[in-house]
């Protein structure tokens, strides 16, 4: 049965609509710099720590649309961005890395630069807007250090979800019998084995 997976998953959903609605909510967080942070890049990249690089990347995928219908920006760069970078952290975690904070935190700055700069290229830089530099610095960057923030606090909250439903897999020790020579066994075990042959 894999109802616990399922589980899992219907809380990372809450989660994400919890952050949403805190994150769209005036006055809940305070505005740094006149900026508020993107509290799905995080969860996204926490969620992929402990599950699979297939839902890894459709989870990050849903966290970007729902990022770029929330701001208005162009609708999939955020989503392209965020479930490359959560794939490819499954996937590395997966096959040699086991999952620690520190990978999360590292992976989440990725993250963070990533789509406030890829928004900046698109909104500022491509479109020549005067005082590019002066908004980079103070607002997209800020952006990006404010989510990268809150890391640790949804890291732990996911850690929390993945942890409920997650059932521990128990290794089964099978211990073989060492095979004895003929000439070594005793008479007895000899007679037994002629009265019950393998």
């Amino acid at each position: 049965m894999q109802t616990g997976k399922y589980y899992r998953r219907i809380l990372y959903a809450a989660e994400l609509v919890v952050l949403f609605l805190i994150e769209g909510t005036p006055g809940v967080l305070p505005h740094l710099y006149n900026v508020k942070p993107l509290l799905l890049v995080p969860l996204a990249v926490s969620a992929a720590a402990f599950e699979t690089p297939l839902f890894s990347l459709y989870f990050g995928v849903f966290c970007g649309l729902v990022i770029d219908s929330a701001s208005g920006g162009v609708m999939g760069l955020t989503s392209i961005i965020i479930g490359f970078i959560c794939y490819y952290e499954s996937t590395w975690n997966k096959k040699y890395i086991k999952n620690n904070i520190y990978l999360v935190l590292l992976y989440s700055a990725a993250a963070c630069v990533c789509v406030v700069e890829m928004k900046f290229f698109v909104f500022c830089f491509i479109r020549r807007y005067v005082g590019s530099d002066i908004l980079l610095k103070d607002h997209y960057l800020m952006r990006a250090l404010y989510t990268w923030a809150f890391t640790p606090i949804v890291y732990l909250i996911t850690l929390a979800a993945s942890r409920c439903f997650r059932k521990e897999k128990r290794k089964i020790k099978v211990k073989r019998r060492k095979h004895v020579p003929h000439s070594q066994r005793s008479s007895a075990s000899r007679r037994r084995a002629k009265r019950n042959p393998i």
